[in-house]
């Protein structure tokens, strides 16, 4: 393929790229996120083979959105909120956003975040390297024990230990931090596991 005939390509499916953007518009502006997404574009011209029968738009759609998807979970904590406690943030969102409305300001403090991040990196930091690495490919690459396994040379059963363990001393060392009010939500979660 000429350069001509790439960048026309990529040109031409310019529009592909803002509409799946605009799906993941929250924390980042539309711009950034097609910025991100011409990058997966540019991946699936590059990748293309015509000869399999499928469109080019039918093709870069997937890897538009997942350079998309791979870029807003490089910016997330590396730690997942269950389900429960994402409920009681929305709750506490549309109470604050109640308060807003009838009495014209927000009462809601976001120190307590910013806490809470500040213990949940400061716990991290005291865990064993191959117990960070472990955790971090979990719950920020999003991958499998298996492939925690395959990647880190361990066995899956190291791997589980591993994360059992590491996880158990983060609850150890910030259950205290949370259990004294700052964030109810988060200790009730710890206390039924």
């Amino acid at each position: 393929m000429t350069p001509a005939a790439r960048l026309q390509l990529i040109e031409r499916h310019l529009p592909l790229v803002r509409a799946l953007a605009r799906r993941y518009v929250g924390e980042e502006s539309l711009e950034e996120l097609v910025q991100v997404g011409v990058i997966g574009l540019i991946k699936a011209v590059d990748n293309y083979d015509s000869a399999r029968g499928v469109s080019l738009g039918a093709y870069a759609a997937p890897a538009i959105a997942g350079e998309i998807r791979h870029h807003l979970r490089d910016r997330c904590v590396p730690v997942r909120v269950p389900r429960r406690m994402q409920a009681d943030g929305v709750r506490v969102q549309s109470v604050t956003l109640e308060t807003l409305t009838e009495t014209g300001h927000a009462t809601a403090d976001p120190a307590p975040e910013a806490q809470d991040r500040l213990a949940l990196s400061d716990a991290l930091r005291s865990l064993h390297p191959r117990e960070r690495e472990v955790v971090r490919l979990r719950f920020v690459e999003d991958l499998s024990q298996a492939e925690i396994a395959d990647r880190t040379g361990l066995s899956q059963v190291h791997v589980s230990r591993t994360l059992r363990g590491a996880l158990a001393r983060l609850r150890d060392q910030l259950l205290p931090i949370w259990t004294e009010g700052q964030t109810p939500a988060i200790a009730r979660e710890a206390r039924a596991t």
